[in-house]
């Protein structure tokens, strides 16, 4: 059977690493023994309890395209001790009739043993419940003795034995800038902005926290000016875990927060964090939810793939990327006029509902889509060879190990990158399935025909006119727009 393998460690310690090292050579050692193909190794350091491992997330979508036949896993809160994403995963192998075997006896359903699966997805799911209640009770005592418990110290400072430190680096410096340039009247937007132009690093980038964006947003601003901490007080208990299978948090009552004055070094007076409290709290106005104009979420800029928002000023679309950011991000500052983009597509609409008319045409994309689904058919063999191609090198390459011909780690590299290959290959047969099944209706092609025949018979650009026929509408910083239709799939040559 084709086997793929799950292993799983709470950390990133290198001990636990050598636990997951561990793991593999274990399930390699009892595949061998089971003459399984191990087709694919899905690995994660993070807690199970919440869901967030991508090795789970992509074992469970390969799982749902019956990639392999049976899961690996060393004990079951490996998989998950979140309990709908045990469920989930459960269910996807009984859809998909992939077995289930776990090395601590709880699970193997080879043998047809899945009676305790709820019992001891409870099981795991409570002891982790237990083990957040302990850790948050820990984390307020640290608090109320003045010591800071966040797992990442805010921007400006680092954090030495529970206190914090103001960092030896300019991020003091541009906290004190916001301070001084909001007291200035500059508004949050502006800051923002200013700070992405000089690329000053963002607090995301300072934490070294994955993806970190190089843009400085206004809700960020804004949340280093109503921190309490920069104005030297230790203010926690602000938030809590809803459970423990998400990482969604709500926000606690006011009694609930642990406050301690003057325990830090300040970045700012507290004269000037009041202040800036006070125009805070005098500015804030209610507005009302933005007006989604006719190409709202249909017209993208080409260069940032940013939406273009509407000015009513100029009762046209500008680059949201350059509106907000400025030239360092995006150089798009061309305008498209509503009226002009709809008498377009009006005309393009027109002028190919008169081909509609003409029987030649009609027969010349009947024979488009027999050529087409001819193409797709042989698309599908040369991938289905292809597959099988891949799966004799896999075998290759095992037995290059078994002769001691490649080592363990070269075997794994190549049988990760096959794995790869195959992963891709796989998509491209279902997707290749599915439209072949499509086009081989009978009605298929003519029922299009007459569904664009009626549809061109437009006058007036509506909004459900234009979702059915454009998928998206693209304007480069040359200001040349490309209009991506729905159907122009149907009427190209290949």
């Amino acid at each position: 059977m084709r086997c793929a393998v799950y292993a799983r460690v709470s950390t990133k310690f290198d001990s636990q690493k050598t636990s997951i090292d561990n793991q593999i050579d274990f399930f390699h050692h009892y595949a061998a023994q089971k003459n399984w193909e191990i087709t694919k190794i899905y690995t994660d350091e993070s807690s199970a309890t919440k869901g967030r491992g991508k090795g789970l997330k992509a074992l469970i979508e390969d799982a749902k395209k019956g990639l392999f036949d049976v899961i690996l896993a060393k004990e079951l809160s490996r998989l998950a001790r979140n309990g709908r994403l045990s469920y989930e995963l459960r269910d996807t192998c009984l859809a998909n009739k992939i077995h289930m075997v776990c090395l601590d006896h709880s699970i193997d359903t080879t043998n047809g043993d899945m009676d305790k699966f709820g019992l001891y997805t409870w099981i795991y799911e409570n002891e982790a419940a237990n083990t957040s209640r302990r850790n948050k009770q820990a984390k307020q005592a640290k608090a109320r003795r003045g010591l800071f418990v966040g797992s990442t110290a805010l921007y400006g400072y680092y954090s030495e034995n529970g206190r914090l430190q103001i960092r030896d680096d300019e991020t003091s410096n541009v906290v004190r800038r916001i301070f001084d340039c909001y007291l200035e009247g500059t508004g949050m937007d502006s800051i923002a902005k200013s700070l992405t132009a000089e690329r000053i690093p963002t607090p995301s980038q300072i934490a070294k926290k994955k993806n970190a964006s190089h843009l400085w947003h206004a809700s960020t601003i804004k949340n280093i000016l109503k921190n309490q901490h920069y104005c030297g007080d230790l203010v926690q208990n602000r938030t809590e875990t809803i459970a423990v299978t998400t990482t969604k948090r709500r926000a606690l009552d006011t009694d609930s927060l642990i406050i301690h004055q003057n325990t830090h070094e300040p970045i700012v007076s507290r004269e000037v964090f009041q202040a800036v409290q006070k125009m805070l709290q005098s500015r804030t106005r209610s507005t009302t939810a933005p007006k989604k104009h006719f190409f709202t979420n249909m017209l993208y800029c080409e260069d940032c793939k940013r939406g273009m928002w509407y000015k009513a000023n100029q009762k046209a679309y500008r680059c949201g990327g350059n509106l907000k950011y400025g030239d360092t991000y995006c150089l798009n500052r061309k305008i498209v006029r509503e009226k002009d983009l709809k008498n377009v597509i009006l005309s393009d609409l027109q002028e190919l509902s008169q081909s509609f008319h003409n029987d030649s045409f009609t027969e010349n994309l009947l024979n488009k889509a027999n050529k087409k689904l001819r193409k797709m058919q042989q698309e599908l063999i040369n991938v289905e060879h292809q597959i099988k191609e891949l799966r004799k090198r896999k075998l290759v390459y095992v037995n290059l190990y078994a002769e001691q011909a490649i080592t363990k780690e070269e075997l794994i590299e190549y049988k990760e990158l096959v794995d790869q290959e195959l992963k891709e290959l796989d998509v491209n047969r279902a997707q290749l399935d599915q439209k072949i099944t499509e086009g081989q209706s009978e009605s298929y092609t003519t029922d299009l025909v007459n569904k664009l025949k009626t549809s061109f018979l437009v006058k007036d650009l509506a909004p459900q006119t234009l979702h059915s026929l454009v998928k998206n509408i693209t304007c480069t910083t040359e200001g040349i727009i490309q209009i991506h239709y729905n159907f122009a799939d149907n009427l190209r040559e290949n």
